[in-house]
């Protein structure tokens, strides 16, 4: 976790990982129980020391051990109107309600939306092996939220997880589909604080 700790890890498939957590430093040490597991994808759910609960959609790789750091939501300058001590449960309630809206409205052209929506059709730089195009751009109150096309362009399939999206500043990601034969695509619905400038 990006500046707290570890208090509790959740592996969804009971023995699929072997961990050994440092709960002083808030730091977990992991790796798949089954050394020859090649294919297929595991969660993790892991509770940090604010009481926030993350998922991490793990995929077996032949590789050296990495690093793996958890962005925390709302880690980047956003405008603030109010104390979070007061808007905590009222900001949740609005990154929530922004996100519903937004995909409601690609599901149903004709649903409406509280906040203020413009067309993008801009690509963002990505992977190589990935096309991605923001297409629509909601704000509201102290709020964007974002609508994303990601289109896998390689040979292989592709999982996506939500952490790989992140960036500083963002609050919520929703993938549509998060495995993507090559040429498939997914919406992607980003949340994130609004800066000064915006």
């Amino acid at each position: 976790m990006d500046g707290r700790k570890i208090t509790q890890i959740i592996p969804k498939q009971k023995g699929a990982l072997t961990y050994v957590k440092d709960l002083v430093n808030g730091v977990l040490y992991f790796t798949f129980a089954d050394p020859d597991a090649a294919q297929g994808t595991e969660s993790l759910f892991v509770v940090d020391d604010h009481n926030d609960t993350y998922q991490l959609l793990l995929q077996p790789r032949r590789m050296p051990s990495a690093n793996i750091v958890v962005p925390v939501p709302g880690g980047g300058e956003v405008r603030r109107t109010q104390p979070i001590s007061a808007r905590t449960s009222s900001y949740q309630s609005a990154i929530k309600s922004l996100l519903e809206e937004m995909v409601a409205a690609h599901d149903d052209q004709d649903a409406q939306s509280s906040a203020a929506v413009t067309p993008v059709n801009q690509m963002v730089p990505l992977w190589q092996e990935a096309q991605l195009t923001l297409e629509l751009r909601y704000t509201e109150d102290d709020l964007v939220g974002e609508q994303y096309r990601l289109t896998n362009v390689s040979t292989g399939d592709m999982v996506i997880a939500e952490q790989e999206l992140y960036r500083k500043g963002v609050l919520a990601i929703v993938i549509d589909q998060q495995t993507l034969a090559p040429g498939d695509s997914t919406a992607v619905y980003v949340v994130r604080g609004r800066t000064d400038h915006e």
